[in-house]
């Protein structure tokens, strides 16, 4: 964690109470963190997969990257690689005015099961196996399991794993939350 010098209250959100709470990031800081990340892994060969921004008494910027491409189990981002990005992003972070005194920064890999949030997490991820769990029921389950064969226009096209009938095509806004899923048994 790095010390820094005293905020500028301009760079925030006008909604902010005058309690002791860490402000909420802008549009604009958000924006800027996630373009330091995106340089702070090419500058290290690896891929920005995404940025999460909490507060929580004080500001919390999770970091996860990658390496391009399929990454085999074993073979993932490294503590020395998460290191070097987190070191290149706190120099941004310590330099601008528009980051509170106090936060943390957490750089990690996104791991094996990651999460799918954003188009391009999909479009990644086409020909792997996924998780997903729908609003609405898809083959009679809200839980369904199977390969991701297309992500295209908001809409998914899966074979699911349980059956081998025609691949079912899935609205991105009826997914309430989509993971890989990893097979562990070898």
């Amino acid at each position: 964690m790095a010390r820094r010098r005293k905020k500028k209250r301009q760079f925030f959100d006008e909604d902010e109470s005058a309690s002791k709470k860490a402000p909420k990031f802008s549009p604009q800081v958000q924006d800027q963190i996630e373009a330091w990340a995106e340089e702070a892994a090419q500058a290290h060969g690896l891929v920005l997969f995404d940025v999460e921004l909490l507060v929580k008494g004080r500001w919390i910027i999770r970091v996860y990257v990658d390496h391009e491409g399929k990454v085999e189990p074993g073979k993932g981002v490294n503590v020395d690689e998460c290191a070097q990005v987190s070191r290149y992003i706190e120099a941004y972070l310590d330099a601008s005015e528009a980051i509170p005194e106090r936060y943390v920064i957490e750089v990690s890999s996104p791991g094996i099961e990651r999460e799918l949030k954003k188009p391009r997490h999909l479009q990644q991820s086409v020909g792997e196996t996924i998780q997903l769990v729908v609003r609405q029921q898809v083959a009679g389950k809200n839980k369904v399991i199977g390969e991701l064969l297309e992500y295209e226009d908001g809409t998914l096209t899966v074979q699911l794993e349980d059956d081998e009938g025609e691949p079912v095509d899935i609205d991105w806004a009826n997914v309430k939350e989509a993971r890989l899923k990893y097979d562990f048994d070898f």
